[in-house]
């Protein structure tokens, strides 16, 4: 606890204060004189874009669409798919998923609309891809074409062909849909996004259009 000591000599009065070294001391000088972390101010476009979490759909995307050249690359080696420019499917994704995740880590308006253009393209992509492999499902004929010689062992490998057909077309359907709604989804945030940079952009020159009169009595004064 803190005290203090008076000495008087000679018409000279002396106050000393005893404070211990265990005591911490609370002042208003020492807290207004505290150093304070600067916090990065985001810009009201870059809040809205990074609430649609585009590092991780971004990631989701590339991942994605890797997926899917591999698929489809073993699946037009063995004839799977009727049609082989089915393999440039997944590159848009992963060029889209590229560019979300710089946007991510620099939100500047470029990217951003970069972000949105790619995202645009991937739905309708996605969409197409959606519909394509809908359309492998659902008129795909299992044939057994094993003759009498053949016997079980031929029937046996031609069904674990169409099984393993079917399974790899749902694969694709699975991830073209998740491809769709990931597109969906990043395409409504960089949309707000650029809504809200727009809106800001508005504000400003009203206000630039509102100060212009004060300043120019100011300078004619």
């Amino acid at each position: 606890m803190a005290s203090s000591m008076t000495t008087e000599a000679n018409g000279v009065r002396v106050i000393t204060h005893i404070i211990p070294i265990q005591e911490k001391i609370f002042s208003p000088e020492l807290k207004e004189t505290s150093v304070k972390p600067n916090k990065v101010k985001l810009l009201p476009k870059a809040r809205m874009f990074l609430k649609g979490i585009p590092m991780p759909l971004g990631l989701v995307q590339v991942f994605t669409g890797l997926i899917m050249m591999s698929l489809c690359t073993i699946a037009i080696l063995v004839n799977i798919l009727r049609f082989n420019y089915v393999l440039c499917l997944g590159l848009p994704f992963v060029i889209s998923g590229s560019v979300a995740i710089a946007a991510y880590r620099r939100s500047s308006s470029s990217l951003i609309k970069g972000t949105l253009a790619m995202s645009v393209i991937c739905a309708l992509l996605a969409a197409a891809g959606t519909g394509y492999f809908i359309w492998e499902i659902s008129t795909q004929q299992r044939q057994d074409h094993c003759s009498e010689r053949g016997g079980w062992n031929c029937s046996d490998m031609v069904w674990k062909f169409y099984n393993l057909r079917e399974a790899m077309l749902g694969l694709l359907l699975a991830l073209s849909i998740l491809e769709l709604f990931v597109c969906i989804f990043l395409s409504i945030f960089s949309g707000l996004a650029m809504q809200q940079d727009e809106s800001d952009d508005d504000s400003y020159s009203s206000k630039s259009c509102l100060l212009q009169p004060g300043l120019d009595s100011i300078s004619s004064s």
